[in-house]
């Protein structure tokens, strides 16, 4: 029963290797199409060691084994940086002396061969390193061995021999190191077990449950015969379209930094993923024009402005589009001029209406020197002191109030009115101006013709009382001119109002 379960244990554990083997290279094969750098290859191998005897003949006698030479070469393929196959024949002696049970002596000379499968432990656990120092590995499958035994008995008399050969299948498994002596040559050290499938061929004796084995522990040089893959990419020089530069089987062994699908020697952008309508350039805004060409990458443009956007249509890029909302010319850099006056909106305090550069685009109708925009009487000429109104001399000037919605002076102001006429007839150099206003209570409409209405009103009064017509200017502005807030009565009776000002 022990020697079946010997034999058990020995094919599962074969088999056990194989299961390992198989998923683990399956993920070197994944591995190897997204890192590519590995390049499969055969090799060749010579090794020398000495041989061990386990059976019968010393089976309790551990300290006084006799050890035999061994001598071998091999031949393999790597398959993968974790699988591979290879060759191997082993000639070597087995010696062994047994001094207290059987009284025997063993002489046996053998040969074998086997095919063996070999896992890179080192690449299960770490990234490829073809220059890596050391290397562990395993290795295990079937194999045959043929020897001619001679037992003696401890005289030296022969016991029993050996009619020319014995053979019978064995299975050699084992672990060794590599250490990496130069690119193409390796020194490797070796300890492999052989399992045979009996117990009497080799010895001559089946007396106890020892199933009997033999070790070989070897040291040698493997010579790999891979072709030359200067940038060790996985591709070999004669198949790589980029030799000296690390690459992707895909593209024949060509670098393609950006993933672009676009190699990088035809890669206008090679460090920047693009389309291969625009050789490898990326097109950020989609509109048509690369990036490298593009004057505005981030915004969708038009070719006649290098791939920037023009929103107003006036032909000037936005980027040096002052206006980039409003039509504009070149000459203002995009911007309009509504009023015409060669001032563009933009920098025109008055847009609509024909100014000068002198007051930024403002017109100064009564020619005082202040602009209509600063100016509270631009129509009739005054000082900046006033305001841009004539001055006044003193006890000329006036303002008389009305009640809501009425045309006619309130009472108490009808003196100062009176004051007035007499002084106008006593300085008959002096002319004025009669302004009506109103406040917001009513629409614009109404507004303004109240105001006109209380404007004449006044007009009317002083003409009544001498003042010639001639020396009285007319005007009324509705409520456009508040002297006081329309939020409250107060600030509204302000502005129900007459403003009697000295003119030129």
């Amino acid at each position: 029963m022990k020697r079946i379960f010997t034999f058990s244990f020995v094919a599962t554990l074969f088999m056990l290797l194989v299961v390992i083997i198989l998923p683990f290279n399956s993920l070197a094969q994944e591995n190897q199409k997204s890192k590519p750098g590995f390049n499969s290859y055969p090799y060749l191998g010579v090794n020398g060691g000495i041989s061990e005897y386990f059976g019968d003949l010393n089976k309790d006698d551990f300290f006084d084994r006799k050890f035999g030479w061994g001598a071998g070469i091999l031949g393999g393929y790597q398959i993968t940086r974790i699988f591979g196959v290879r060759a191997q024949f082993v000639t070597g002696q087995l010696n062994a002396e047994r001094t207290d049970v059987h009284f025997q002596k063993l002489d046996s000379k053998y040969i074998d061969g086997a095919l063996n499968l070999t896992l890179n432990v080192n690449e299960l656990f770490g990234k490829y390193n073809p220059d890596r120092l050391l290397n562990v590995y395993l290795f295990g499958g079937p194999g045959l061995t043929s020897y001619h035994s001679l037992v003696t008995d401890l005289n030296d008399v022969k016991v029993m021999e050996t009619d020319g050969r014995t053979n019978e299948f064995i299975l050699p498994v084992g672990a060794g190191v590599a250490v990496r002596l130069a690119e193409k040559i390796s020194l490797n050290i070796e300890y492999g077990d052989h399992f045979t499938f009996s117990d009497d061929k080799l010895d001559f004796n089946a007396y106890t449950d020892v199933r009997d084995h033999y070790s070989y522990v070897s040291a040698g040089l493997i010579f790999k015969l891979f072709k030359k893959d200067t940038d060790r990419d996985g591709i070999v020089d004669k198949k790589d379209a980029c030799p000296d530069t690390p690459g992707l089987p895909e593209f024949q062994g060509c670098p393609d930094k950006d993933g672009d699908g676009i190699i990088d020697k035809d890669d206008v952008c090679p460090d920047v993923a693009g389309k291969a309508e625009f050789k490898g350039c990326p097109d950020t805004d989609n509109d048509g024009i690369p990036d490298k060409d593009d004057a505005c990458p981030g915004e969708a443009g038009s070719k006649e402005l290098n791939g920037c956007p023009d929103k107003d249509g006036d032909g000037i890029a936005d980027k040096d589009d002052r206006c980039p909302a409003a039509a504009g010319k070149a000459e203002f850099k995009g911007c309009p001029d509504s009023d015409g006056d060669g001032i563009p909106d933009i920098d025109d305090s008055c847009p609509d209406k024909p100014g000068t550069k002198q007051f930024t685009g403002c017109p100064d109708t009564d020619g005082d020197g202040i602009p209509d925009n600063k100016d509270k009487c631009p129509e009739v000429a005054g000082t900046l002191a006033n305001g841009g109104c004539p001055e006044v001399k003193k006890g000329l000037e006036k303002i008389v109030y009305f009640d809501t919605d009425k045309s006619i002076v309130i009472e108490k102001y009808k003196n100062d009115l009176d004051e007035l006429a007499a002084f106008l007839s006593a300085n008959p150099e002096v002319n004025i101006s009669v302004a009506g206003h109103t406040d917001s209570r009513e629409s614009e409409g109404y507004n303004m013709a109240l105001s006109e209405r209380r404007a004449n009103h006044v007009f009317n009064y002083l003409v009544k009382k001498g003042v010639k017509k001639n020396r009285i200017e007319k005007l009324f502005f509705g409520e456009t001119k508040p002297a006081a807030t329309n939020d409250t009565p107060e600030g509204m009776a302000l502005n129900r109002r007459v403003e009697i000002l000295q003119v030129k």
